[in-house]
């Protein structure tokens, strides 16, 4: 078999259509559960459900075309699911629809033409209200580093692509979802393009050097960080000095380990928390939750110094949150 059917036996697709709704919907879940990352899915309207998605190899990478209802997708991180996608690292990139983001800290707005890098190892959730498409490209982390000097440094920073420096990977991958399939260029060739043109469109490139074995043990260590911050945010004892010793490192070096990429221990530590906290607050199962005891659920003790901050974060306090976001009647 040449390597060009090996591909072609490689692309896959599936459609609701003819299909009962609760099988579908079942069938949708199951596949984003195991073929994106360990999600799960929220459908704003299961009795309109209709999707489909396709599926193609391109190398070490995976190119998944979504057709997808409105939904919401909450991935939780590493912790207490077991990952059975390889690759890590995700680039979404919006074809139609505004998708709403969460991850590391940050919210935004996913628009149509913009495309963005998620880890799948770290908590982060999307939120779509109306139907939408999207491509989602699945890379392996090791591959990934190639082209990425730090890829924490890019994580959850939307990228326009269809302008400057992201156009040209904008319209390849706009360009491989209509034409993939019946290309006779070789993929893994397509993929080594990809990931130049992800270089240039990050800004990666523009020192002209590839990042080297030290390089790539900051990255390593930052996320490690993070995913810990991630995964531990709920113990009130978390502190960087614990985690640095934990890593082997000093807190200084941690510290500047984080700096790099701009942010801090503290910074990216409450940020989660009050994160999950919003998320508990907006999710009718704790409704029945005081205040005080989310505010513990998330790793603050002080329930005040809690309510400061989440203002801070969030412009109104968490019962006005919670108050915006209850189930209606």
């Amino acid at each position: 078999m040449s390597a060009r059917d090996s591909q072609a036996n490689d692309d896959r697709e599936w459609s609701s259509t003819g299909l009962a709704k609760r099988d579908a919907i079942d069938q949708w879940r199951n596949w984003a559960a195991s073929t994106i990352a360990p999600i799960e899915v929220t459908l704003f309207d299961p009795e309109a459900f209709s999707a489909r998605w396709v599926s193609h190899g391109i190398g070490q990478l995976r190119l998944l075309q979504l057709h997808a209802p409105a939904q919401r997708v909450t991935h939780t991180g590493a912790e207490g699911a077991a990952m059975r996608a390889t690759p890590s690292i995700q680039l979404v990139y919006s074809l139609e629809g505004t998708m709403k983001t969460a991850m590391g800290g940050r919210r935004f707005a996913l628009e149509a033409g913009q495309f963005v890098l998620l880890d799948n190892t770290r908590f982060y959730q999307m939120e779509m209200e109306t139907e939408h498409r999207a491509l989602d490209l699945m890379m392996p982390q090791g591959w990934l580093e190639k082209y990425l000097p730090d890829v924490g440094e890019h994580l959850a920073r939307p990228i326009d692509g269809r302008s400057g420096w992201g156009a040209p990977l904008g319209a390849l991958l706009e360009t491989l979802a209509e034409r993939l399939k019946s290309s006779t260029f070789p993929r893994s060739l397509i993929a080594e393009q990809i990931g130049n043109l992800l270089a240039l469109a990050t800004g990666a490139g523009e020192g002209g050097d590839m990042p080297g074995p030290a390089s790539r043990h900051r990255g390593q260590l930052t996320r490690q960080i993070l995913r810990r911050i991630e995964n531990d945010y709920a113990d009130p004892d978390l502190t960087p000095n614990r985690v640095a010793a934990d890593c082997g490192i000093s807190k200084s070096y941690l510290q500047t380990l984080l700096a790099g990429s701009g942010t801090s221990f503290v910074q990216e530590l409450n940020a989660t928390r009050l994160e999950r906290a919003a998320d508990m607050l907006s999710d009718p199962r704790g409704q029945s939750l005081a205040i005080g005891d989310i505010a513990y659920r998330t790793g603050f003790l002080d329930p005040g110094y809690f309510t400061r901050l989440f203002r801070k974060r969030f412009g109104i306090t968490p019962r006005e949150w919670r108050a915006g976001h209850a189930p209606q009647s």
